[in-house]
């Protein structure tokens, strides 16, 4: 059946209720002003304020006991907002006389007899409209508890701004968005279609619309990892998009999404996605392979056109005889209790896949990375450091691929996707298409982040471990032990990529301000001022966007601000127990409406100068709410005496890297015993020895220059009042 027609009764109706109603505070029955403050402050009352969790009567045994007490035109506000609420839904497990019916009910707890509507009241019922959910009678309670709040927000706004919003569907869909709930409501998506049907689908959930909206953006060669799925709005503006170049090319204008051939599209029947699968893949299966650290490993497995798994310690996966014998022995080695998963993945990948089987590689649910076609039986190859379970794999195209929300797929190792055909036809559908304009982020692992970074694996995972637990890490250490370049390491071990474009850094100094950072008033080109968006909260905003990814943080001289002031109330937001909209808060120049909120997937790396003199103590707040770690200078460790002296990186000689891990030890040494002055946190930083070009010759003559023009004014800012000491110092590092 085609989309309904602006003239279908229930659109009309819809129109009836807007004009009467939600533009004059009237009603759709009566002519009294039913839909008034004072009504739904009622029905907030007895309704919102008193929900009934328990098991037994039905919703509307329970709710004529929450509205018992109420004045009656509150109850009848509620029979119209149910029958509002029935407008929807195509009659099928609720028909239109049990939809009457549970009006009529409703408006005669006020003691009234039901009236006579103006129009076809039966009609409307009757013939319903959209596509609901299959929860929307039976959690019925909670999209009716939607709509009293929300009607309680709309009736605190101004006339003006009531006619503003119903004359612009974006703006009244942006004001909707920001009602507790709407992201979850399926009435969310009803009321903007009811309101406004040239611009909205008749759907009642976002999953249908995520659904549509990938699939008809992967056959026309669209990237659908593009679309911001958490963002509704953005979401039914691809879908009105969509429907507009349906169009163009010779669609009726008023097609449903539900109507063949555009059904076939996103939801394919079973007939359909087996012929398709025969001739792409005949026979063979396709196996999922991959997870974070295999990922790590992805160019070797390019570059050896190999795939390999974990739990080398099994020794060869041909000796046991069934996957419960490879259970009980993972049991034995790693005293996990029910290995199930790992077990079979093991059994699967030695016995099960079969040459001329496809493997899709991934590095999680949301990023695949490559796929091709399996050419070897399994062999355990001993002569691997690790992963040593290989079979050889013919690579027939390299990615990545970014998969939108509703196409992540299992965290498992290994999975068999010969019953996920749906899946499949997507994944290969964006695979093959054309290339993302867009730069994909390369897979970061920790083996990578500590090349050249001089701490210890555990060292490192602590850090890591931090982040994750704490959210929020100060690296603190005196000038030149890299604490920025340590800084953007962790950010994209944390991320698990190298995407530049998920990390902000700036750098406090006393003058920073709330205004800059959160949200202040500024100059605007036109004169007078306007609310800008500090960079903080532009970023918050940014990762909340988008939930599934991780976004890092990072403060330089993060001591140097009046951290009181510059966070101001998000103090308390950036605990990692108090992430997430339920702790949103006000901001000072929002209104309340527009509450703030720290989300989780956002990690904090703040960066500390010890030897800087102009510090004061740090504020205990910060303390509290940051795991703080000491970097120390590597001078004298066997990884900076290597990093000196191997060609690929530096190719010092081995004279000229004793004599700096020898002088700057001993130098260090003096500073920290001058504790009077000094310290440890004043200590001398490997970093002024790790260029960042490979276009210097590393000979004495580039030692003293960095000593002459680095060093020295920098010892002779800490011995300021102490010339003699310098000189020596000087003397003693240059001869």
């Amino acid at each position: 059946m085609p989309k309904p027609s602006l003239d279908h009764p229930v659109l009309h109706a819809a129109a009836h209720w807007r004009d009467r109603c939600l533009s004059d505070n009237g009603s759709v029955f009566t002519d009294n002003q039913l839909w008034s403050s004072e009504n739904i402050e009622s029905l907030v009352k007895y309704y919102v304020e008193n929900l009934d969790y328990r098991k037994g009567p039905s919703f509307f045994e329970k709710l004529e006991k929450q509205l018992a007490p109420a004045p009656g035109a509150a109850k009848q506000l509620a029979a119209e907002m149910f029958w509002v609420m029935y407008l929807f839904p195509v009659p099928r497990s609720v028909g239109p006389d049990t939809k009457l019916e549970h009006i009529r009910r409703v408006w005669e707890w006020s003691d009234d007899s039901f009236p006579d509507a103006p129009f076809d009241l039966k009609d409307s019922l009757r013939l319903g409209i959209g596509h609901p959910g299959l929860a929307y009678n039976t959690g019925r309670w909670r999209e009716f508890l939607f709509f009293i709040k929300m009607m309680q927000e709309w009736l605190r706004l101004e006339t003006e701004r009531h006619n503003t919003l119903l004359g612009d569907p974006w703006r009244f869909a942006e004001w909707l968005d920001k009602q507790e709930g709407a992201g979850e409501r399926q009435l969310r998506h009803i009321l903007l279609y009811l309101l406004f049907p040239k611009n909205f689908e008749p759907f009642a959930t976002s999953s249908q619309k995520e659904i549509i909206a990938c699939e008809f953006m992967a056959e026309s060669g669209e990237q659908p990892a593009l679309l911001d799925y958490t963002n509704l709005i953005a979401l039914d503006q691809k879908l009105l998009s969509i429907r507009k170049k349906l169009c163009e090319e010779g669609a009726p204008r008023d097609f449903d999404f539900h109507d063949d051939p555009h059904l076939q599209n996103w939801r394919p029947d079973e007939k359909d996605l087996d012929q398709w699968y025969q001739q792409k893949f005949g026979d063979s299966r396709v196996w999922v392979l991959g997870e974070r650290e295999l990922a790590g490993y992805w160019k070797e497995f390019q570059d050896k056109e190999i795939i390999a798994i974990k739990w080398d310690e099994l020794g060869d996966l041909l000796a046991y005889d069934d996957q419960p014998a490879i259970t009980e022995k993972l049991k034995e080695l790693y005293g996990k209790k029910k290995p199930t998963n790992d077990a079979l993945a093991c059994h699967q990948f030695a016995r099960e896949i079969q040459p001329g089987d496809h493997v899709i590689f991934k590095r999680s649910g949301s990023l695949l990375l490559g796929y091709g076609v399996i050419e070897s039986d399994y062999e355990f190859d001993e002569t691997r450091p690790k992963f040593r379970h290989v079979r050889r794999v013919k690579w027939e195209k390299v990615g990545p691929w970014d998969l939108p929300k509703p196409r992540h797929i299992t965290p498992k190792t290994l999975t068999d996707f010969l019953r996920y055909k749906e899946w499949l036809r997507f994944a290969f559908r964006v695979m093959e298409g054309p290339e993302c304009p867009t730069k994909h982020p390369r897979p970061y692992c920790k083996e990578e982040a500590l090349k050249d970074l001089f701490l210890s694996d555990e060292f490192f995972d602590d850090i890591i471990n931090a982040l994750n637990r704490k959210k929020n890490v100060v690296l603190e250490g005196p000038p030149g032990v890299g604490k920025t370049f340590i800084a953007k390491r962790l950010a994209y071990t944390v991320i698990g990529y190298e995407a530049p474009e998920r990390v902000q850094m700036i750098q406090f100094h006393q003058s920073y301000a709330y205004e800059d950072f959160i949200q202040g008033y500024r100059p605007s080109e036109k004169g007078g001022f306007e609310r800008r968006n500090g960079i903080f909260h532009s970023f918050c905003r940014k990762a909340a966007a988008n939930p599934n990814n991780r976004y890092v943080f990072i403060i330089d001289e993060i001591n140097r601000g009046n951290l009181s002031k510059i966070f101001g109330e998000l103090m308390l937001l950036i605990e990692a127990d108090k992430r997430g909209p339920e702790y949103a808060v006000p901001l000072t120049y929002s209104p309340e409406d527009e509450p703030f909120h720290v989300p989780a997937n956002l990690y904090m790396i703040g960066m500390m100068n010890t030897a800087d003199r102009s510090l004061a103590m740090v504020d205990y707040a910060l303390r509290r709410r940051f795991s703080f770690f000491r970097l120390a200078p590597a001078f004298g460790t066997d990884q900076f005496s290597n990093y000196l002296q191997n060609k690929n990186n530096m190719g010092v000689p081995e004279e000229l890297a004793k004599k700096i891990n020898d002088r700057f030890s001993s130098l260090n040494e003096e500073i920290r015993a001058d504790h009077a002055n000094l310290g440890p946190g004043f200590e001398i930083g490997h970093s002024y020895f790790c260029p960042n070009t490979g276009e210097e010759v590393f000979d004495e003559s580039w030692y003293k220059a960095i000593i002459q023009q680095e060093i020295e004014p920098l010892l002779r800012e800490y011995w300021f009042d102490k010339a003699g000491i310098v000189d020596d110092a000087v003397r003693e590092l240059l001869k």
